[in-house]
């Protein structure tokens, strides 16, 4: 009988627990309202890319398509920034939220800036023997300026499935929702092999695209680990807390490419290794007014 009260009484203060967390308030927009909007902003702005009237002028009809978004759904400018803005302070929430638009917009990623051949080829590789997604973290991830949620790393050991020879892509799609400000990111993908020299890429990213970075290991030395991170500048040192900013990455693949595997796709380095000191997430990086891919080799 004692034993049956202790479990009613657990039970009690569970049913009390999750009665009193608290809820979204009534005044922001509610999270699955909010999912449906940010599935036809990213739609929106894939418009607004893909449009031949839009051309030197894409901002505008960025804006002009998220403003049709809004008074699709009833919601004022003010009402999704402040709405926004109190996602921002809980990451969990905004994290969750985009979770859900990243898997359904798979079937939209055209619209968005990704190729058909890199959701056809990538979306199905974990099963080929010699072309394997590695990819162990979350298909999405959220990025704030302010630190710690500024930037996102990643660290993959190597087994004895990687194969002298082996081949790194790390594919992602990004996306930025900015009040005003310089939208700009960049990610890297690094790899230390087995004598522990290191060669690594960056990439940057600005608004709705889809890129791609890859390291080879084309001295055949052997993996032996594989890291990176993505990260989120505002594009200056000072930042105004009080304005909305936020990267979207998602539809993250690390793609493991054996030497002779028959998926392998064309190089995406046509540069020759550049010497550069080792870089850490808090580097401020520049623009890149070119390619946007650079190559970085460096032994230690």
């Amino acid at each position: 009988m004692k034993r049956f009260r202790d479990i009613l009484l657990l039970f009690s203060l569970c049913c009390i627990f999750f009665a009193c967390k608290p809820g979204v308030p009534g005044e922001i927009i509610q999270p699955d309202d909010m999912e449906e909007i940010l599935i036809d902003i990213h739609v929106a702005d894939g418009m607004a890319q893909s449009n031949p009237a839009a051309a030197g002028n894409i901002e505008y009809y960025r804006l002009l398509y998220r403003l049709g978004v809004l008074k699709k759904h009833d919601v004022t400018q003010a009402e999704f920034d402040s709405s926004m803005v109190y996602y921002a302070r809980y990451p969990d929430r905004l994290q969750g939220i985009y979770e859900n638009v990243a898997d359904r917009l798979g079937k939209k990623a055209l619209a968005l800036g990704a190729s058909a051949a890199d959701i056809g080829r990538y979306g199905t590789l974990a099963s080929d023997a010699d072309t394997t997604n590695v990819w162990l973290g979350e298909n999405s991830i959220v990025l704030l300026p302010q630190p710690p949620y500024n930037v996102s790393s990643f660290t993959i050991v190597a087994d004895s499935a990687y194969h002298k020879g082996d081949r790194m892509i790390l594919n992602f799609d990004s996306d930025f929702i900015f009040q005003d400000g310089v939208q700009s990111g960049v990610a890297m993908l690094s790899v230390k092999f087995a004598n522990d020299s290191v060669a690594s890429n960056v990439v940057y990213f600005s608004g709705s695209e889809h890129r791609t970075v890859e390291v080879a290991d084309s001295r055949h030395l052997g993996i032996k680990e594989v890291n990176g991170f993505f990260y989120m500048s505002d594009g200056v040192r000072a930042q105004n807390l009080t304005t909305l900013k936020l990267a979207f990455i998602y539809n993250v693949r690390l793609i493991r490419f054996h030497e002779n595997s028959k998926n392998m796709p064309p190089s995406q380095v046509n540069k020759e290794p550049m010497a550069r000191p080792e870089m850490r997430p808090d580097t401020v990086l520049p623009m890149n007014s070119g390619e946007g891919i650079e190559r970085m080799t460096y032994e230690r």
